[in-house]
């Protein structure tokens, strides 16, 4: 999203925008996709940084050996509001975590289908937000918009008569690379 992080949590059943908590001592599985432009999803003081691209899901895999409030940061320049694409990092204890869980789904905010069209549009220094429920395989919906774009998927059917009938053309003076004879 430009210009902003939106965190889904699948198994809880929330979001945020700009604000990630999860329990220090747990492994953590991001997969990551962009709903726009290439971007680089990145918290230095926890290690390494994963690309994310329209239509593609990459994973990144990070565990917070004590409790700590990181920056989080966009390491690959998006546009305007790249400067303002950060976020805070929270690795807390599990009960902590479990507590701010039971907080976010008090939220008065629902990411449903019209409040994500709003969230999609650019914006930039955008605060915190939270999100009580989400749309069932949010995620996947994001990906899947793409899905037209991946090699090998045609971008629309072909119509039998829209192909060319090659028979009765001379082509002998024509190469093709790649081409078997």
């Amino acid at each position: 999203l430009d210009w902003k992080w939106l965190f889904i949590y699948p198994e809880q059943g929330i979001a945020t925008v700009n604000k990630i908590v999860f329990p220090a001592h747990t492994p953590i599985n991001f997969k990551v996709t962009s709903d726009s432009v290439m971007n680089s999803f990145f918290i230095p003081g926890l290690g390494g940084q994963i690309y994310a691209m329209a239509g593609m899901q990459t994973k990144l895999h990070l565990i917070a050996n004590q409790n700590a409030e990181m920056d989080g940061i966009s390491a690959n320049y998006s546009g305007a509001g790249f400067t303002g694409m950060k976020f805070k990092a929270i690795a807390t204890s599990q009960e902590d975590f479990d507590a701010w869980v039971s907080e976010v789904k008090k939220a008065p905010k629902q990411l449903e289908k019209a409040e994500y069209e709003a969230l999609s549009k650019p914006s930039q220094n955008n605060p915190v937000e939270l999100y009580s429920s989400v749309t069932p395989n949010l995620f996947q919906i994001i990906v899947d918009k793409y899905e037209g774009m991946k090699p090998g998927k045609p971008h629309h059917e072909k119509k039998e008569k829209e192909v060319a009938h090659m028979e009765g053309m001379d082509m002998s003076s024509h190469s093709a690379a790649g081409a078997e004879e």
